[in-house]
């Protein structure tokens, strides 16, 4: 009866040793890499979105600087 005792006893600590020493941090730890993948991938977004607003912007600027002004019309000449 006293050896029983003993035994769970035993078997309760080394449940508890490994879901607080193992399981948990491995847990949290999985959490912090989900939330710095989140983080990196809405930094990535933002950079993404600056750029497109960037070139989209110097796009503008060039199609106002190639106005045509008058009848004059640029072309490039092919020679055979």
């Amino acid at each position: 009866m006293l050896a029983e005792i003993f035994f769970f006893g035993i078997v309760i600590y080394v449940v508890y040793k490994i879901i607080f020493n193992f399981i948990v941090p491995v847990s949290h730890a999985g959490k912090q890499m989900r939330q710095q993948f989140r983080n990196m991938n809405e930094h990535t977004q933002q950079q993404g979105d600056r750029f497109q607003q960037e070139t989209t912007q110097q796009h503008h600027a060039e199609q106002k600087s190639k106005s045509v002004v008058g009848d004059y019309i640029e072309f490039e000449e092919i020679k055979k």
